[in-house]
């Protein structure tokens, strides 16, 4: 005989049931996809295009920046100055299509992951592929990039058709 569970654990049980499902905790939310998006586009269009100052723009300050390459790079300075050098009119970045994956961090920002291409200037295909991971900051309404992690560098080679 299975002993009698008390009316109210019986309620709860019951609204579980009716109750519609909250969004999981952390879930993807549209508008801030769509936000941090379009930062994404606007900061690499200023990398792609040698604009330091347009680019450094989207960075924080204190920025840390992991390259499973490169290494560790601190700084918003250090982090431009490297792109002026080694990047600017040596090859661009694409986002891969449907990569982008946007999850917000209440009270601080979002975390951003993808995928994304480089691509030799003058080349017509890209050259690399590699995954990312920003931590967006929002501080009163701006938004700047506190880290990055670069990793999984690898030769790019085209999807089979």
């Amino acid at each position: 005989m299975l002993p009698r569970l008390p009316a109210a654990f019986a309620l709860l049980a019951l609204a579980a049931c009716v109750t519609p499902a909250a969004p999981a905790p952390g879930a993807a939310d549209p508008a801030l996809t769509a936000l941090i998006a379009e930062k994404d586009a606007a900061m690499f269009a200023a990398f792609n295009t040698c604009d330091g100052e347009g680019f450094g723009a989207y960075l924080e300050d204190g920025l840390e920046f992991y390259h499973d390459n490169a290494g560790l790079s601190v700084g918003r300075a250090a982090t431009v100055d490297a792109v002026n050098k080694n990047v600017c009119n040596n090859f661009t970045r694409q986002l891969v299509p449907g990569s982008l994956e946007v999850w917000p961090i209440p009270g601080y920002g979002a975390v951003e992951t993808g995928l994304h291409t480089f691509t030799n200037v003058g080349a017509d295909a890209p050259h690399g592929i590699a995954r990312f991971l920003h931590i967006w900051h929002e501080d009163a309404g701006t938004w700047r990039i506190a880290r990055i992690v670069s990793y999984d560098h690898g030769p790019y080679e085209a999807p089979a058709d």
